[in-house]
């Protein structure tokens, strides 16, 4: 008992400091692998690192010299062996941090996905195919992917355009993009409950304008009867939109958002 209270009493705010960095990488890795697909396997590397760390303890206790280099070694095959059991679940969750919002913005690149965006819709308006592409801006759209089929890829003109093709089990909803990537399709967006709406404007166009209403998402809409294009924002619905017109009204709600993101430099102290 007087051993472990002088051994307490050696403990400083640095071993408490290197204490609570190994509980965070051991808890990261147990949230990485909490619904790995290999439990089998996870029990058997848990299993040999105890046997490893009971093994050494014998072989300090007992001064076993070769014994102890070999386990102080041993680690590195351990390390190996976790990596190419687990590379998959391992490559999800690098792939979900790389999505967090601050490296997003980070490494984001130019309008290249929108221009990819603008080439679909010149295409599907030609063809009068409907279409809706909610682009995500400040306000997070998890919850409306989460309502369809997540995907999670790079944007490109040939998908988008396959996506809306009227025989694709995915062409009836909304595509959500996120930063550069495309989140999901098929998904599901609130109606709006406006009345004064014209006539001839269907579902999807009061799908796009409600979500407009709940968010500062941009919402582009092609009428699958007219080829019209259509843009939804803060509850207003920009008709008879060119792929030109469209492109100019994106780059300045890009622009807008930028704008707001930079830290105000007269806030700062002289």
């Amino acid at each position: 008992m007087f051993e472990i209270a002088r051994f307490l009493r050696t403990i400083n705010l640095t071993d408490v400091a290197d204490i609570t960095i190994v509980a965070m990488i051991v808890f990261a890795l147990l949230m990485v692998l909490r619904e790995t697909r290999s439990p089998a396997a996870m029990k058997g590397l848990v299993g040999l690192a105890v046997v490893g760390f009971l093994l050494y303890a014998v072989a300090r206790t007992f001064n076993f010299l070769t014994t102890t280099l070999l386990l102080e070694q041993f680690w590195v095959v351990g390390v190996l062996v976790f990596l190419i059991v687990f590379q998959n679940e391992l490559r999800k969750a690098l792939t979900d941090f790389g999505q967090v919002r601050v490296f997003r913005r980070l490494f984001a690149r130019g309008g290249e996905h929108i221009d990819e965006i603008l080439k679909a819709v010149r295409v599907l308006s030609r063809q009068k195919t409907g279409a809706i592409i909610c682009i995500e801006q400040r306000n997070p759209l998890k919850a409306i992917a989460e309502t369809g089929t997540v995907l999670d890829c790079h944007i490109s003109e040939e998908l988008l355009r396959t996506i809306f093709i009227t025989y694709s089990p995915l062409h009836d909803g909304a595509v959500v993009v996120r930063g550069d990537r495309l989140a999901s399709a098929a998904s599901i967006l609130p109606l709006s409950e406006a009345t004064n709406l014209p006539k001839e404007l269907g579902t999807r166009h009061r799908a796009a304008l409600g979500l407009s209403e709940i968010s500062d998402a941009a919402v582009i809409v092609v009428s699958e009867e007219t080829g019209i294009i259509s843009l939804a924002v803060r509850g207003k619905l920009e008709r008879q939109h060119t792929p030109e017109t469209l492109r100019e009204a994106l780059l300045v709600l890009m622009d807008a958002k930028k704008r707001e993101n930079e830290p105000d430099p007269t806030s700062e102290e002289v």
